[in-house]
């Protein structure tokens, strides 16, 4: 299969996503499922090609960790976008294993508790880290002058 975009944004689509098929999408780059009403867990490393996955402001309730054993897609995703959802986790279980070419991370408007784990310090290509208006406890990491790419760091609005 060779397709390399699946848009399926603002079409009012319902239900869970069935991961499995998707992952023989080899050469999908772009993932966008955002403005839905889709429920369930989402998986990030969706294809092994994929560079930009939006899961943005749909009803999600958990995030799958990011596996090292998808190889291929842990090396090649940049952008994540999981905002404006429910997903009710410990930031650690979420970030401990996130992908070490992430350029952008956005998981704001969502109810992710805990710390931020120390694992982050590796991640030399971040530009964005959103995580605005959720229950982390610790605010400002202690790792955050390792970022020499960051241009956007929000944590705001902690409850």
């Amino acid at each position: 299969y060779e397709l390399k975009t699946l848009d399926l944004a603002e079409n009012k689509l319902t239900g869970t996503i069935e991961y499995r098929p998707l992952y023989n999408l080899r050469e999908l780059a772009h993932f966008d499922v955002s403005g839905n009403q889709l429920s369930g867990e989402v998986e990030a490393l969706v294809a092994p090609s994929v560079k930009y996955a939006n899961f943005s402001s749909n009803d999600f309730t958990s995030m799958s960790r990011f596996e090292k054993y998808k190889v291929r897609s842990f090396q090649t995703l940049r952008y994540c976008d999981v905002s404006n959802n429910a997903v009710q986790q410990d930031a650690i279980d979420i970030l401990e294993m996130i992908p070490p070419n992430i350029e952008e991370f956005i998981a704001s408007n969502n109810q992710i508790y805990g710390r931020l784990p120390a694992s982050l310090d590796n991640l030399s290509m971040l530009r964005q880290f959103e995580m605005a208006s959720n229950a982390l406890s610790e605010i400002l990491p202690g790792f955050i002058e390792s970022f020499a790419t960051l241009q956007e760091l929000d944590l705001s609005n902690q409850t």
